[in-house]
């Protein structure tokens, strides 16, 4: 289960938030700003649930901004009293909110778990991609983000060249180049690492976490897992999950050092 820290100031919403949530993660409930910056450092918080119209929404957003600058991994979804047309929501966007939830919009239950789980998803990507950033050039980081954010999408090839700017064969060249698999290969590495997600952070079963990636059977996901990684998915689960699946994934490599500084024989 995810730890979601629950900023409402209004206990009729908060109830509703707690209920749509409770079962799947964990929540822990803050009235203010304040309480939510008190919390929100552990280091087994996962994500927030912030509202975006209080004390007011200029003040929101400027605590919405400084909780992305200094929490940078955090999923961050809004609570929002917009519609959809409305240019709030790319103001949202800007200020590195992962999901929306539009107050206006019925049923309320399955837009906050969904809008949760797609920002928990996001979250995990830009982790990902932060942590390659340095190893292996950005253009390759982002490709392999882009996997993992959209992994239940089973997204061709097509796809994710598509949304990074390239044709299928360029990008292939630009993961070749990176010393990484093909488009085809970064695709699944994708999925198992979000699968790692759900069976470390969450806690999912094997045979839920293979039907949530699209697998036809848990034991073809089990077969994909030990093959990537050399690990069983509930192995995988025991060591960490998706840390340790992008560890196995994208081992470091020994540092080379500058011929000053090699041992002389």
């Amino acid at each position: 289960m995810a730890h979601l820290v629950l900023q409402q100031p209004d206990p009729r919403v908060e109830a509703r938030f707690a209920d749509a949530l409770s079962g799947a993660h964990t929540v822990t409930l803050a009235r203010t700003w304040a309480d939510l910056r008190r919390i929100v450092g552990r280091p087994d918080v996962d994500g927030c649930v912030v509202d975006a119209d209080s004390p007011s929404r200029h003040e929101a957003f400027l605590e919405i901004r400084r909780l992305r600058k200094k929490h940078p991994d955090l999923a961050l979804v809004a609570y929002a009293d917009v519609s959809e047309s409305d240019p709030e929501l790319v103001r949202l966007g800007s200020l590195g909110v992962d999901g929306v939830v539009l107050a206006r919009r019925p049923p309320w239950a399955s837009g906050i778990r969904r809008a949760v789980e797609g920002a928990l998803a996001v979250a995990g990507a830009r982790w990902v991609g932060r942590s390659l950033r340095g190893r292996c050039p950005d253009a390759a980081a982002e490709a392999v983000a882009w996997a993992v954010e959209h992994a239940s999408d089973g997204p061709p090839v097509a796809r994710v060249a598509a949304a990074l700017g390239h044709t299928p064969r360029s990008l292939a060249a630009l993961l070749r180049g990176a010393g990484l698999p093909t488009p085809v290969r970064v695709l699944l590495w994708g999925r198992l690492l979000q699968a790692a997600a759900l069976l470390g952070r969450d806690q999912r079963t094997v045979e839920d976490t293979a039907l949530c990636l699209g697998y036809a059977t848990a034991s073809s996901f089990g077969r994909a897992m030990k093959s990537e990684t050399g690990f069983a998915p509930r192995e995988v689960a025991a060591r960490g999950g998706l840390r340790f699946v992008q560890s196995r994934l994208f081992p470091e490599r020994p540092r080379r050092l500058p011929d000053a500084a090699r041992p002389r024989t």
